[in-house]
């Protein structure tokens, strides 16, 4: 039996399913002057995206959990990439980010993903434009997979947000490219997304 079919999992599955439905108010939101920054950024090229939402509760119990586990609050609780190159970085609408979520691996738009109120761009150093293909095709063919709530790195069938994108790193040269982020996956034991943006094998592009 799989453990995503016990009588367990089953209970933690809808408790888990609660923390994104309850949120709040915030006045805080990163402004349109941010997102046309943002947006020229990323025409530039591709980023690991890390967001958060200090008004939802789910936000919050991620942060929480990272504590608990790196001793360290995170300011991030998701993580995604961009997919696609574009000329025109004013036509937001034809940006594609590729991110995980309750209903599983698939696209997201600019406005979706930049509707929060923390956002950081990251870059990894020296990555070259042939590894960023098969990057970028490891991205995508992602999309459609199931979400993985119980963030099990050792299982490939489901993806949490954090492992659709180390799932794509490590098409490229990752045990050179990435040793550090390696190091602090193995010394943690898991991955959060505030471990992206403390590892040094990236460097922030924008930050907000």
């Amino acid at each position: 039996m799989s453990k995503y079919t016990t009588p367990l999992y089953k209970v933690y599955h809808w408790l888990a399913s609660i923390p994104p439905k309850i949120h709040w108010s915030n006045k805080h939101k990163i402004t349109d002057a941010d997102k046309q920054h943002i947006a020229q950024v990323l025409a530039s090229g591709y980023y690991i995206i890390l967001t958060g939402h200090s008004s939802y509760l789910s936000s919050v119990m991620i942060s929480f959990l990272s504590w608990v586990k790196t001793g360290k609050w995170s300011r991030y609780s998701h993580a995604l990439m961009n997919c696609d190159n574009i000329e025109n970085p004013d036509d937001r609408n034809k940006f594609k980010f590729v991110e995980a979520t309750s209903i599983g691996v698939a696209y997201a738009t600019f406005e979706q993903v930049f509707a929060c109120d923390k956002v950081c761009l990251l870059t990894p150093f020296n990555i070259s434009n042939s590894e960023w293909t098969t990057i970028i095709d490891k991205l995508l063919s992602q999309i459609g997979q199931p979400y993985d709530d119980l963030f099990d790195l050792s299982d490939s069938t489901r993806k949490s947000c954090v492992e659709v994108v180390l799932d794509a790193l490590k098409e490229s040269n990752y045990q050179s490219e990435f040793a550090n982020l390696d190091k602090m996956i193995k010394k943690e034991g898991n991955l959060v997304p505030q471990m992206y943006r403390d590892c040094s094998d990236f460097y922030v592009a924008f930050e907000k």
